[in-house]
């Protein structure tokens, strides 16, 4: 596993895989993983990682960490700074053939899919619906996307400002009186959408041929405007469902031509029953399903792909392996001692 020593999805499946007497190393990086020693030995006939003994089963490319250079004179750290980015971005750009194992996901395809843009080109080519869509800062082109409705602003990255109020960029729906100045448009690219009258929100997680897909809304009926910020209350509802074969095939086609093996994606239901594809997280969170729907099973299915290192697996029939007794365990406890803090988010 390749996250930082206090991720609580590594730690969760850590500790599930143990539990099925599977052996995990966990690691900050590639870099890292025997220390901060490393070396690749590659000649005419050899390519490969010293001393890294059998290939693992699977690597699961969870959060990685760039190494960071030791200490030393300080004229010397930015150039050593870049030296290890450079090396890392070699180990990073050969990382599957270096190491012949499942990539969970393969370093390239990952960075590749975290682009919005990259995902919509690969959907249109699939053929999966997703809203009329302008990215960039032209102000005539967000103007005449909005002037045939509502639309979503997305930041590319999501950002808060450490200031008094606590200001954040995330997702703001705008219409084409309340649109920003053109001089704001243009000050800064943003992603804005065709806003979808949705009555509810689809979250699936892919794991391999497997998937499982969620419906979120509220009890009401009701979707949200961004469901993330709502998953705490009480008028919070997730219930399991099974999606149409033709849209399995076609989330299982964009994985297939993005390169990746696990994901999440997100979907919204339209007015008229259409599913409408948003986008997907290569790394995205799901233990948090288990909180709303305790026996779905999530974490017991992507420790089975783990543990398999294949894309076709059997998931095992152990009914511990839950979020639930997760928490209940001294690897849980040690984590919160280790944050300070009761309970580390999963969302």
């Amino acid at each position: 596993m390749l996250a930082w020593e206090d991720d609580p999805h590594a730690l969760a499946l850590r500790w599930a895989l143990e539990r099925m007497g599977v052996q995990v190393a966990l690691s900050p990086g590639l870099a890292q993983w025997r220390g901060h020693d490393v070396a690749v030995e590659i000649g005419p006939g050899h390519a490969g990682l010293r001393d890294m003994g059998n290939a693992p089963v699977s690597v699961w490319n969870r959060r990685p960490q760039a190494p960071k250079p030791k200490p030393g004179l300080p004229e010397d750290q930015a150039f050593l700074a870049g030296e290890w980015r450079s090396f890392y971005d070699n180990l990073v750009a050969t990382a599957p053939q270096l190491l012949p194992s499942l990539w969970i996901n393969a370093p390239a395809a990952a960075w590749r899919a975290e682009n919005k843009l990259v995902q919509l080109v690969a959907a249109r080519e699939i053929g999966l619906t997703f809203p009329e869509t302008v990215m960039g800062n032209n102000a005539g082109a967000v103007r005449r996307l909005a002037q045939e409705g509502r639309v979503v602003f997305k930041p590319f990255r999501p950002n808060a400002w450490q200031e008094e109020g606590g200001l954040s960029a995330g997702t703001t729906i705008l219409d084409n009186d309340h649109l920003p100045d053109a001089q704001v448009i243009e000050f800064c690219p943003g992603i804005y959408q065709r806003y979808v009258e949705k009555t509810a929100d689809i979250r699936v997680t892919v794991a391999g041929n497997r998937l499982l897909a969620v419906r979120l809304q509220r009890r009401s009926g009701e979707a949200y405007v961004d469901w993330r910020m709502h998953v705490l209350e009480q008028d919070f509802f997730a219930e399991r469902i099974t999606l149409p074969a033709a849209l399995e095939q076609g989330i299982q086609a964009l994985m297939a031509s993005l390169g990746l093996v696990f994901g999440c994606l997100d979907f919204v239901v339209d007015a008229d029953g259409a599913y409408q594809f948003l986008e997907i997280n290569q790394a995205g969170q799901f233990l948090f399903l288990e909180d709303m729907i305790p026996d779905i099973g999530v974490m017991r299915m992507v420790a089975s792909f783990l543990a398999a290192g294949a894309r076709d697996y059997s998931v095992v029939e152990d009914a511990s392996l839950t979020m639930a007794r997760f928490r209940s365990s001294e690897a849980y406890a040690a984590l919160t001692r280790r944050l300070h803090i009761d309970e580390p988010s999963i969302v």
